[in-house]
């Protein structure tokens, strides 16, 4: 509970920010699992100097900060999370289209706020892309690149229907993916053959001391549903090279995806989408499914009957719930194939 944070923290903080300092916050409305306990203080910064305020408080009181992000595969446990819960506001929530200086945000208040830093160093982007396109050496190809740049907070879905809608080519996989683009980055988030790594140029965010830092794309050493960050770093942004293409034929790649996902995947209830990572050269579901647990049961969560690898709230279903599925799928699964499943959701809080 909020009694856990020494009160001078609380207050620091809740001068910065106000009513977008919240202590003893529930956390289930924050996640697509619609389940979790409460933080000792979740907090809701709009701007890059609210997030460093923030970040050097909670560093200068010595507590845990943890980054909740879209709360798409994230399990919360029962008891809630300790210490400083950040979740990005809107002003994160902006795409720029430096091909044409234009921008977009989820609400013209959010724009008012927004990151002026960030915004600067988008059209700082846009110039040092325009003058490559320029350059007589570079390769004929990157003239067919669009860079990008996407706050944190943005909609993985939004952006994919966005970039889409430009005829830009990279993002139609990810259209229906939940969650937003600050944690498809750190999952490297993916789906039939495409993930976010083929497009990132380079990420923005904040060190634990609050101080502006850019990583390059290739120092993020991106992996099957994972990524390098350093401990510590909350991405506010990330850059992205697209490729122009032909608008009918990208958006028939996503129509297809789309119809992919409809077709196999739950809807309707509440879920944090693939419960498991892939095994190489097998499929989670599948083993789950031969392993006869579709439809198996723990309180209120149930693992789908239209794919195995997701389990459902069914209403009321807490994490432990959740954990119990898990634990038996991983077993079951191992006791018939051989294959111990390894979580792809993040089990996060106290349980």
């Amino acid at each position: 509970m909020s009694d856990a944070l020494p009160v001078a923290l609380i207050d620091t903080i809740r001068a910065r920010l106000g009513d977008r300092a919240r202590p003893g916050e529930p956390l289930a409305r924050y996640t697509s699992f619609r389940i979790g306990g409460p933080a000792d203080l979740l907090v809701l910064p709009d701007t890059a100097d609210e997030l460093a305020h923030v970040l050097a408080t909670a560093a200068a009181f010595g507590v845990r900060l943890t980054l909740l992000g879209g709360g798409s595969n994230v399990l919360v446990g029962d008891g809630g999370m300790r210490g400083v819960v950040v979740k990005l506001g809107r002003g994160f929530a902006r795409i720029t289209w430096n091909d044409t200086g234009e921008a977009e945000r989820e609400s013209a208040q959010a724009g008012r706020r927004g990151l002026g830093r960030a915004a600067e160093a988008a059209r700082e982007f846009d110039r040092s892309a325009a003058r490559a396109a320029r350059a007589p050496d570079g390769p004929p190809d990157d003239l067919d690149l669009v860079p990008i740049h996407a706050g944190a907070a943005v909609q993985l879905g939004r952006l994919a229907r966005a970039t889409v809608a430009r005829g830009l080519a990279g993002l139609e996989y990810a259209e229906g993916i939940p969650g937003t683009v600050g944690g498809a980055l750190f999952m490297n988030a993916g789906a039939y053959g495409g993930e976010l790594a083929h497009a990132v140029e380079s990420v923005e965010g904040l060190g634990r001391d609050g101080r502006a830092l850019e990583l390059p794309g290739r120092a993020l050493v991106f992996g099957y549903r994972r990524s390098a960050l350093p401990p510590g770093f909350v991405v506010t942004a990330v850059r992205l090279r697209l490729r122009r293409d032909e608008s009918g034929r990208v958006r028939n790649r996503m129509d297809e995806a789309r119809a992919r996902r409809t077709a196999a995947q739950p809807h309707g209830k509440a879920n944090a989408g693939s419960i498991f990572k892939n095994p190489n050269g097998e499929h989670a579901g599948r083993l789950i499914e031969v392993a006869g647990l579709k439809g198996a049961r723990a309180g209120r969560a149930r693992i789908s009957e239209r794919h195995a690898n997701f389990i459902v709230n069914e209403g009321g279903a807490r994490a432990a719930d959740v954990k119990a599925l898990m634990d038996v799928a991983q077993r079951v699964v191992w006791e018939r194939s051989g294959v111990w499943l390894e979580p792809e959701v993040q089990l996060v809080g106290s349980w």
